[in-house]
């Protein structure tokens, strides 16, 4: 009797790092997509805006968050581009190279440039929120004078069911 005890607690002592290890194989590991629908021509391998002539260009870019698969309800976007232009200034732009503070002034002829004596203006929405089918849209708007720029339209998609931050961006080459 006291054998038949003992012989069933060490099959217990070794069962139960066997149980743990198949317990722990399998790790879930959420995978989100995030799916930017520029709509329009490529060329070249890049997506490229063909300007209008008047002063601004609007054109919207569509997202499709999803989660293992499933829409997303409710993702924030956060939306962030390189490029932006002065109000009152029809000639030049400004260039942020790295997404940083360090603007570049793009014209022609900047010698009656002393500072940037009007608003920046972004190309592009700072924010937006994804719908019950993981869908939302965020509206670009560069300038003419941008012609032969590239823009660079940098997301980060919070997802709170995982609370994760997904990163991205696209590049866009503005043309008349």
């Amino acid at each position: 009797m006291r054998n038949q005890k003992v012989m069933r607690f060490v099959k217990r002592i070794i069962s139960l790092p066997i149980l743990f290890l198949i317990g722990c194989g399998d790790v879930y590991e959420p995978e989100v997509s995030v799916e930017p629908y520029c709509n329009m021509p490529v060329v070249d391998g890049v997506p490229t805006l063909a300007l209008r002539d008047t002063w601004q260009t609007t054109h919207m870019i569509d997202f499709k968050v999803t989660l293992d698969g499933e829409p997303v309800e409710y993702a924030t976007i956060r939306f962030e581009s390189n490029l932006y232009w002065v109000l009152g200034d029809t000639i030049g732009y400004i260039v942020d190279r790295a997404l940083t503070d360090d603007w570049t002034y793009i014209n022609y002829d900047t010698t009656y440039v002393t500072g940037f004596g009007g608003a920046e203006v972004p190309t592009t929405n700072f924010r937006s929120m994804t719908d019950d089918e993981g869908l939302t849209s965020n509206a670009i708007a560069p300038v003419r004078t941008m012609d032969g720029e590239t823009m660079i339209l940098s997301y980060s998609v919070w997802v709170e069911e995982i609370m994760e931050r997904v990163y991205g961006e696209i590049e866009i080459k503005l043309e008349k």
